[in-house]
C-alpha cells in the first residue's frame, strides 16, 4: 500500500485529538475511534480515502472471504466504554444488496456459554475459543449512508433485538452479558462475502462512542423509494413501471383464478382420501407403523403443507426516513389509509394496501380475499400457518393453526423472557392465557395451537439458574433453588461449600449472592439440573391451564428457533406435536427430535430468497436466483416429508417484506407474491407441483426432488 503526505497529517491530527463538546459539562461527548489506527491494523482490506466533495476522509473497506474483521478498538486505546452509552458507526455500504455488519466484543478471560454450538441448521460444532464473547448483527440498506447506533446497554444480554434507529435495519445480540470493564477489544465483520457473486465495498466514515444519541441522518436530495415502494435505484423482472400496468397485471391474475379446486383425491380438509383412521371430528396424531401422520376430523390421513402470515398487510416504520420516499399519501387520497399510525404510536405505510387500493378502489379487501383463496388453491396448500388472519382462515374453511398470545409472564423477569415461574403470579397468568382457547375448542379447523413462539431464553445456550443468580433480584424461584440445594446437600453447609469452592455460614446467605462466573464446575452442574427443574415449571404450568379449557386440539408446542440445550427437549415433554423452525436448504435434523421426544415434527417456519429481484437481503437462508428459490422449495418439502416424523412444513411467508423493513427492520425476498401482489412465476410453480404430491412422497410412492443448489451466505440481520 503507498501512503502520502495526506495519509501521515491525518493520522497525527486524530491521533492527537480527541473530540469532545465545546462545553466539558456536555452529556453530549463524543469519543472517536482512529481511522488511520484501523487501516494499519487492516491492511488487507481497508485504505483511507479522501472525499472530493467534502474534504473528508474516510475508510474504504473492502471485504473477503474468511477475512479477520475491522478491528476498530483494542485494549489500551483511548476511548473509555464506562463514560458512555452509544456506539456510532457511520457508514454506507455501496452494493446492489443490503449490508451486514457484525459488532464483535471480546472478553479477555471467562468460562464459555458452551462446549457446542447448534446452529439453526441443526449442525453441532465445537465453539471457537477465539470467539466473540458478546456481538450484534446489525442491517443497513444499500447505498444509503447511515448511522448505526448500538445503546450499550444491551451488552447486559437481556433482549435480543436491537432499538431501530432511522435508515438502520434489524439488529440482533448474540451472547452473554459483558461488563463494558471487561472488553478488550472490538471488531467489525462486513459481509455479505462470496466470491464471484458478492464483493461488497464499504465507506467507513466515523467509529465513535458517546452520551447521546447522535444527531439526525443528513437527508436525501433525491428519493430512493418509488410511488409503489420498489428501490429506484434499480431494475428487474416483473418491476412495476406505472399504475396502467399494476391493474393490468391484477386483473388477468384475478381472472385465471375463476376455476382453481383443490386435488380430488383430497378431503374437505385436506387430507389424503386413499388413506383413512378413525375418525373423531378433530385433527389428531397417528402413527401406522412406518411414519407419523396428522388425521383430518373425517379420519384421512393429513400432512400439513402451509403458508404464514397469509393477510392483507406488509407494511413498516416510517418515521424519520420521510426523505426515502418518492410519495406518500395525504389525508385526502384513495390510498390515505394505508399510511397510518401502529399500535406501537408510530407512523406506518403500506405499499402493499396502497397498490391493492389502485387496482380495485375500495373494494380491495374484498377483492384480495377472492384472489387470495384462488391462489392458495391454485397453489394446492391445506393450510393457513401461524401469524394469519385468524377470520380469514375460518371464513374461507382451511385449516389453520392458531398462535396463542401472551404468553404467561411475571413482573419478575429471571433471564430475558424466563418468568418466575414458582410465583402465584404464574399460576394465575397461566388460567388467564387458557382462556382465549374457549372461543375455538369446538373449531374442526383448527389444527392445534402454539404456545408461544421462538422464547428468547432459548436463543443459544443458556444456564437459565445461574443468569438468574447473575443479579441480587429475588423471587419465588430463586428461594425454591435455595430449597432444593439444601436438600439435595442434606443441609450440610460445609459439604456445600467445598463443592461450590465457597464459605458460607447458612445456605440462607446463597440467595443474597450474585455470581459473574462459576464458583465451580459442580455448581455449574447443579445450575443446570434446577434449569431443567425451572424448565419443566414453565411448561407444565401453563399445559395444564389449556388442557382444561381445551381438550380437543393439538398442543403444538413453541415454534423453537432451533435446539439450543436439552432444555428444549425437557419443556417439549407435553407436546403432542413438537414444533421447530428449521432454516436450511433441507429441513434441520428431525430425527433426533422424534426420537428423543417421542412425537411427531412440524416445521413452523423455513424460507428461501435471492437478491436478484426487488429486495436487496435473501432472509435467513440465501440462493442466487428466483429459480433456485423453486427448486430450494421442492427440495426442502419433499426431502421433509419423504421423512417419517414430519407432519407439517409451512413457508415463510405470502408476502414480501417492504424494502424500508418491517417493524423490526427485516426486508426480505422471502414472499410467494411481491409488493404488488403479483406471485413468483418460478417458485409457484415448483409450489403446485410439489404440493400436489406430498401425500405419496409421504407414503414412499414417489421418490422427493433432489437437487444440489448453490449455498451462498445469508443476507439477514
Amino acid at each position: 500500500m503507498k501512503l502520502n503526505i495526506h495519509y501521515f497529517l491525518a493520522l497525527f491530527f486524530i491521533s492527537t485529538v480527541s473530540l469532545f463538546s465545546q462545553d466539558d459539562d456536555s452529556k453530549n461527548r463524543i469519543q472517536l475511534f482512529d481511522l488511520n489506527t484501523m487501516a494499519e491494523r487492516n491492511l488487507n482490506c481497508a485504505l483511507i480515502m479522501e472525499n472530493t466533495d467534502a474534504g473528508k476522509k474516510y475508510l474504504e473497506v473492502k471485504p473477503i472471504e474468511n477475512n479477520a474483521g475491522l478491528v476498530v478498538w483494542e485494549k489500551g486505546d483511548s476511548p473509555d466504554w464506562a463514560k458512555a452509552r452509544y456506539l456510532v458507526i457511520e457508514i454506507l455500504g455501496d452494493n446492489d444488496y443490503s449490508g451486514t455488519i457484525n459488532i464483535e466484543f471480546y472478553k479477555e478471560s471467562g468460562k464459555p456459554a458452551a462446549e457446542k454450538i447448534i446452529l439453526q441448521s441443526g449442525e453441532v460444532k465445537l465453539k471457537d475459543k477465539n470467539a466473540p464473547w458478546f456481538s450484534s448483527l446489525m442491517g443497513i440498506l444499500p447505498r444509503l449512508r447511515t448511522k448505526i447506533v448500538f445503546p450499550l446497554s444491551y451488552l447486559d444480554a437481556q433482549t435480543l433485538f436491537v432499538e431501530r434507529f432511522p435508515r438502520q435495519l434489524k439488529g440482533t445480540i448474540n451472547g452473554n452479558r459483558l461488563d463494558p470493564g471487561d472488553i478488550t477489544k472490538v471488531v467489525l465483520r462486513f459481509g455479505p462475502c462470496f466470491e464471484p457473486y458478492f464483493k461488497p465495498i464499504y465507506n467507513l466514515y466515523s467509529v465513535y462512542i458517546s452520551d447521546e444519541k447522535p444527531e439526525p441522518n443528513t437527508p436525501l436530495n433525491k428519493p430512493v423509494i418509488d410511488k409503489f415502494g420498489q428501490w429506484m435505484l434499480k431494475d428487474w423482472k416483473g418491476k412495476i413501471n406505472d399504475e396502467k400496468e399494476l391493474i393490468r397485471k391484477q386483473n388477468e391474475l384475478k381472472n385465471n383464478l375463476n376455476e382453481v379446486n383443490l386435488p380430488e383425491s383430497w378431503s374437505k380438509y385436506g387430507g389424503w382420501k386413499e388413506k383413512r383412521f378413525k375418525a373423531t371430528g378433530f385433527f389428531r396424531t397417528q402413527h401406522d407403523g412406518k411414519r407419523w401422520w396428522l388425521v383430518d376430523p373425517e379420519g384421512y390421513a393429513f400432512l400439513s403443507v402451509g403458508v404464514d402470515c397469509i393477510r392483507k398487510t406488509s407494511a413498516g416504520p416510517v418515521e424519520g426516513i420521510e426523505d426515502l420516499f418518492e410519495w406518500l399519501p395525504g389525508e385526502d387520497d384513495p390510498e390515505a389509509a394505508a399510511l397510518f399510525n401502529n399500535r406501537d404510536g408510530k407512523k406506518y405505510m403500506d405499499f402493499y394496501v396502497s397498490n391493492l387500493i389502485r387496482v380495485f378502489g375500495k373494494d380491495w379487501e374484498k377483492e384480495w380475499e377472492s384472489v387470495t383463496v384462488g391462489l392458495l388453491k391454485k397453489f394446492r396448500f391445506n393450510t393457513i400457518g401461524n401469524w394469519s388472519d385468524i377470520e380469514y382462515a375460518k371464513k374461507i374453511k382451511i385449516p389453520y393453526v392458531l398462535p396463542l398470545r401472551n404468553f404467561p409472564s411475571t413482573d419478575i423477569l429471571l433471564y430475558r423472557d424466563f418468568p418466575d415461574v414458582f410465583s402465584k403470579e404464574y399460576e394465575a397468568n397461566s388460567e388467564e392465557f387458557a382462556r382465549q382457547l374457549a372461543d375455538y375448542k369446538n373449531d374442526p379447523y383448527l389444527i392445534g395451537y402454539f404456545l408461544r413462539n421462538e422464547p428468547h431464553w432459548a436463543f443459544g445456550y443458556h444456564n437459565l439458574a445461574f443468569e438468574m443468580f447473575a443479579v441480587n433480584q429475588q423471587s419465588a424461584t430463586k428461594e425454591e433453588f435455595v430449597k432444593w440445594i439444601k436438600e439435595k446437600y442434606r443441609s450440610d453447609i460445609s459439604a456445600f461449600n467445598k463443592y461450590w469452592n465457597l464459605n458460607l455460614k447458612d445456605f440462607s446467605e446463597l440467595k443474597e449472592m450474585t455470581f459473574k462466573d462459576y464458583p465451580s464446575e459442580t455448581a455449574d452442574k447443579d445450575f443446570y439440573l434446577f434449569s431443567e427443574i425451572m424448565v419443566k415449571k414453565y411448561i407444565d404450568v401453563p399445559c395444564d391451564a389449556v388442557e382444561k379449557i381445551d381438550g380437543n386440539h393439538l398442543n403444538l408446542g413453541m415454534r423453537y428457533a432451533w435446539i439450543s440445550s436439552d432444555l428444549l427437549y425437557k419443556a417439549g415433554e407435553r407436546f403432542d406435536v413438537f414444533s421447530i423452525n428449521g432454516y436450511g436448504l433441507t429441513p434441520p435434523p428431525t430425527s433426533e427430535i422424534a426420537e428423543r421426544s417421542g412425537k411427531p415434527v412440524m416445521i413452523g417456519e423455513f424460507h428461501h430468497g435471492a437478491v436478484d429481484r426487488g429486495l436487496p437481503a435473501t432472509g435467513i437462508v440465501g440462493v442466487l436466483s428466483q429459480q433456485d428459490r423453486a427448486d430450494a422449495y421442492r427440495n426442502y418439502v419433499e426431502q421433509g416429508f419423504a421423512r417419517p416424523e414430519l407432519v407439517g412444513i409451512h413457508y415463510f411467508q405470502w408476502i414480501d417484506q417492504p424494502f424500508y423493513g418491517r417493524f423490526d427492520g427485516e426486508n426480505y425476498n422471502i414472499g410467494v407474491v411481491d409488493i404488488a401482489n403479483y406471485p413468483y412465476e418460478e417458485l409457484t410453480n415448483a409450489m403446485i407441483e410439489t404440493n400436489k404430491q406430498i401425500y405419496e412422497i409421504g407414503d414412499g410412492t414417489i421418490k422427493p426432488f433432489k437437487k444440489d443448489i448453490v449455498k451462498i451466505p445469508p443476507i439477514h440481520y
